[in-house]
């Protein structure tokens, strides 16, 4: 396939004013009344590396329109009613995202609602010429990071086999490696992220430039995740032993983020030339569809503005009148919940080994060190009066770890006895592990914390994440209780052993409480 030789002036006559009007409208009145998700957007755009190229999405799909620009001169424009459902759809979708708190699915439907506006003001027929254009507009949405916790245990297992394997000692300790030479861990930057989604990105428009064979689009696909994924577990392990056999003279401090890049760069150019080799056609030849469309002209005007319009604001002004009313705070969370037998006891903050959970948007906040004379446990209670932006139950900045003292080593779920608390048998489980460098000859010492936790919104007890936002989102549409709370219990342990002991001690605990939602629901009650 061959591009036209002259780029063709479009004509005015044939309508395309009028729709380039109705998509800038459109288009207008869907920022404005979805401002907050896109500041969003942007703000997670701008603060996470792993998203910084969601500033050149929509240059770059322009860009690719830009390149076949000679095919607009030959589609005649039009209004595709039919969209008006998708449309719905996607603002209907960003409207539970907003009343859930779920920002992924605001994004979807913020992105969805620009897409639906392409065969909305200008026609399927276009559309479908366009649809890659269209379609890579998806990479707006910032979503991967579920990726980095099972990322980060690959790299972890990968690169500690294949330092076993070249018969150098290792021990691991969570996601904490330790070679004769030094310490590593293997922290979210290392997972490999940011450097998959960046691979996934160059090579999506790579292909579209390139292939016309679905299996060539596919192979390469298939590429684009399992190489990068790959890479990064060598350069993991290279690292570490540049570093080892070099005495920590290379690929120690900022040296291993600037190898690791350097590393990657080449990675994603070698895969690049190795797919040129099998282009069907030229980067620089773009893609040319053959004669233009000669269908009838099918124009809404004002009365499709209209309705776009009332679509895209409904589900924005339904969630402006349906604010949540805050619940009162309660004037004690902890104490009322301490089973028989157990009693608060001294906590040292400032201690080498202290805990302290991250929950810095909660309205307020307990941790409290419990024992019954043999077991010791750390509890702690988040209250939310309401939940609202950045102050939610289930947010990404709500952590176990905090990164200096103590370090997430594994996350999934556990099984516990929770007697009459009402709490699922299903807990959240967090791994967290606190090293401490003595310059003896027992090295690094390692002391590990066992973190089981549940989160109450709506009046539900729950350790699932979509569970709990479901239930959000009927307290918020039925008008029921708009408070939200985490729960969660720790023991600390000093060997690999100890773990079964900390989740029994959890066990007698929880075996002693009563029922915790009620507990909530009447502290808040009794407040009022």
């Amino acid at each position: 396939m061959t591009s036209t030789a002259e780029t063709q002036p479009i004509d005015i006559e044939s309508g395309w004013s009028v729709h380039v009007i109705q998509f800038v409208v459109l288009l207008a009145v869907l920022c404005a009344t979805q401002w907050a998700t896109l500041i969003n957007l942007i703000e997670i755009w701008y603060l996470t590396t792993t998203y910084n190229h969601g500033f050149i999405v929509v240059p770059v799909s322009l860009y690719l329109v830009w390149r076949r620009r000679a095919e607009l001169a030959e589609t005649v424009p039009s209004n595709a009613f039919s969209a008006l459902l998708l449309l719905l759809f996607f603002s209907i979708f960003a409207l539970i995202g907003d009343l859930s708190g779920v920002n992924l699915a605001r994004h979807i439907g913020f992105v969805g609602a620009i897409m639906c506006l392409v065969p909305l003001c200008f026609g399927w027929a276009l559309t479908r010429r366009f649809i890659f254009p269209v379609l890579f507009l998806g990479f707006m949405v910032p979503v991967g990071d579920f990726m980095i916790a099972p990322l980060q245990i690959l790299t972890a297992d990968v690169s500690v086999w294949m330092i076993q394997m070249t018969g150098v000692p290792v021990y691991r300790e969570g996601l904490m490696i330790e070679l004769s030479s030094g310490l590593w861990e293997v922290a979210e930057a290392c997972a490999g992220v940011r450097f998959l989604i960046a691979n996934i990105f160059v090579a999506t428009v790579f292909a579209y430039m390139s292939y016309d064979k679905a299996w060539k689009w596919a192979v390469f696909g298939i590429l684009a995740v399992v190489i990068p994924i790959g890479a990064n577990c060598i350069r993991a392990y290279g690292i570490m032993m540049l570093a080892h056999v070099t005495d920590n003279a290379l690929a120690v401090g900022v040296d291993h983020l600037v190898y690791g890049w350097v590393f990657f760069s080449f990675v994603m150019l070698l895969m690049l030339w190795i797919g040129s080799k099998f282009a069907d056609r030229a980067i620089e030849d773009p893609v040319y569809k053959g004669e233009g469309d000669t269908g009838v002209q099918k124009r809404g005007g004002l009365g499709l503005a209209t309705a776009g319009a009332l679509m895209i604001s409904g589900g924005p002004a339904f969630a402006a009148i349906s604010k949540p009313v805050p619940t009162a705070m309660p004037a004690a969370l902890i104490q009322p919940m301490i089973p028989e037998g157990w009693h608060i006891v001294s906590w040292d903050g400032d201690a080498p080994d202290r805990w302290l959970p991250r929950f810095e948007s909660a309205d307020r906040a307990e941790i409290e060190r419990l024992s019954n004379g043999t077991d010791t446990l750390d509890m702690v209670i988040t209250y939310y009066t309401h939940q609202r932006e950045g102050a939610e139950a289930l947010h990404w900045a709500n952590r176990f770890d905090d990164d200096e003292i103590w370090v997430r080593a594994a996350l999934g779920n556990t099984i516990l006895e929770t007697g009459e608390t009402g709490l699922p048998g299903v807990a959240r489980r967090d791994g967290l592990t606190n090293f401490r460098q003595t310059g003896e000859a027992q090295g690094t010492v390692f002391s590990s914390r066992l973190v089981t936790s549940w989160v109450w919104v709506g009046g539900v007890l729950t350790s699932d994440p979509l569970t709990a936002k479901l239930a959000g989102l009927k307290a918020r549409l039925s008008g029921g209780e708009a408070g939200a709370a985490v729960i969660a219990f720790s023991v600390q342990y000093d060997d690999p052993e100890g773990e079964d002991n900390a989740r029994r001690t959890i066990e007698r605990f929880l075996t002693g409480m009563k029922p915790v939602a009620p507990a909530l629901a009447l502290a808040t009650a009794g407040d009022s």
